[in-house]
């Protein structure tokens, strides 16, 4: 919860701060613009300031929910800067309006163009982040394949050692380490982690061939804490 609360405070700050810019910038155009436009065009220039400061808010949301430390976060922060642009793009038009006075057709095909300048931009990044969400996905199907088979694995060293006549609870502690592998997050750690647990796993599969009670439990021991490291990496790194 306290990350939550944390990650709403950052959007809200970010709110603030933007939503003063916009007041101070509001209040400057109405001054500024002529008593016979304003009832149109200082409308117009609230209604575009309005929308680039929920569309910055939200696109800065976007950064602050990620909190992945690094993956995808380019993608967002140049989304996000592309809504500070548009925002400041926004506010420069209202000023210039206001001293150039333009025609109502005018102001807002200047709006609207403008709009669409940024958008374009703007959609080429989506397209980019869903093809990074398509490779995250795929890791993430590899990953899952690549616990299942591991937990498989550990499972039948279980089987062996049942039939073995090792103890229960070597068994027991087997059992509960392939439940552990099979049910972990399927996002793939660094290659070091992952290569260690895979060491560990094959490490486990030759202590039950020895027949060693104490050697399958060190091993045991050995894969747990590999499948620790890893899992918390792949929690910190989100």
């Amino acid at each position: 919860m306290g990350k939550f609360f944390n990650k709403v405070r950052q959007v809200f700050n970010i709110f603030l701060i933007m939503a003063l810019i916009g007041l101070v910038s509001a209040v400057f155009v109405y001054y500024l613009t002529t008593p016979e436009q304003r009832g149109t065009m200082f409308w117009i220039s609230v209604g575009f300031l309005v929308f680039g400061l929920v569309l910055e808010t939200l696109l800065f949301a976007g950064i602050a929910w990620r909190g992945n430390k690094g993956k995808n976060i380019p993608v967002s922060f140049s989304k996000a800067i592309l809504g500070g642009l548009y925002f400041l793009f926004v506010i420069v038009v209202s000023f210039w309006n206001a001293y150039s006075g333009w025609s109502v057709i005018h102001y807002m095909l200047v709006h609207v163009g403008g709009l669409a300048v940024f958008l374009v931009p703007m959609g080429l990044i989506n397209m980019a982040e869903l093809k990074l969400s398509s490779s995250e996905s795929k890791h993430q199907a590899e990953g899952r394949l690549n616990l299942s088979s591991m937990a498989s694995a550990v499972g039948y060293i279980a089987e062996d050692l049942k039939k073995a006549g090792m103890s229960q609870e070597v068994i027991s502690q087997v059992m509960r380490l392939s439940e552990a592998v099979r049910y972990s997050d399927p996002t793939p750690a660094s290659g070091r982690l992952e290569r260690s647990l895979e060491d560990a796993v094959k490490g486990l599969q030759e202590a039950a061939k020895s027949g060693d009670s104490n050697a399958v439990n060190s091993a045991c021991v050995t894969a747990e804490r590999a499948l620790k490291d890893r899992n918390e990496y792949v929690k910190n790194a989100k």
